[in-house]
């Protein structure tokens, strides 16, 4: 009989050890998955925060007109109308660039368009340069014939007629100071006009 009770006793010790294993397995495992599942959602979180940050710092612009490649673009936040201005491959020829800023930051959903040059402003911007061009042109002394050297401020036909008498003699002008040579032209009609003629 004591033999029977140390075997029994024995048995059901083994048994309440193995449960013991079994109940501390399955606790484990529980852990591992709860840690498991909590790291996936970190990462899951972690993901969607970066994809809405990356998103969040870019900006959908939409330009048209006189550009090479109008539609559509995604550009940084932050970006500038000149960066726009790049994107698209840049203005053509009929652009009218001096009436956008080019400095301007843009936002989300803006909508640039680039107007076409007029014909009048073409034909300002083309007198404007023929006016600039005449206005700073020289008059060179060595070649100009009487009416071009009357066009010099404080040159008339007289003096017109002595500097051609003057270049036709010597040879020419060597420097702008020879026409201190010339009669009527002292210091103060030289310091007038030396601004307005070369000697090419």
């Amino acid at each position: 009989m004591k033999y029977k009770k140390k075997i029994i006793g024995s048995a059901v010790i083994l048994i309440i050890f193995s449960l013991f294993l079994i109940v501390f397995y399955v606790n484990s495992k529980s852990i591992d998955n709860v840690s498991n599942n909590k790291e996936e959602i970190f990462k899951e979180q972690s993901d969607a925060g970066d994809i809405t940050e990356q998103s969040s710092s870019d900006i959908t612009v939409y330009i048209n007109g006189e550009v090479k490649s109008p539609g559509v673009y995604k550009l940084k936040q932050d970006s500038r109308v000149q960066d726009l201005v790049k994107a698209c491959g840049g203005f053509t020829n009929e652009a009218n660039s001096y009436k956008l800023n080019l400095a301007k930051k843009l936002k989300d959903e803006d909508y640039i368009y680039v107007d076409k040059k007029s014909d009048n402003e073409n034909l300002q911007l083309q007198n404007g340069l023929q006016g600039e061009t005449s206005e700073n042109a020289k008059i060179n002394i060595n070649t100009a014939t009487k009416e071009e050297l009357k066009t010099i401020p404080g040159i008339g036909d007289v003096t017109a007629q002595k500097i051609m008498d003057y270049r036709e003699q010597n040879g020419g002008f060597s420097s702008i100071e020879d026409l201190k040579n010339v009669d009527r032209i002292g210091d103060k009609t030289l310091e007038k006009i030396k601004d307005k003629v070369d000697i090419r």
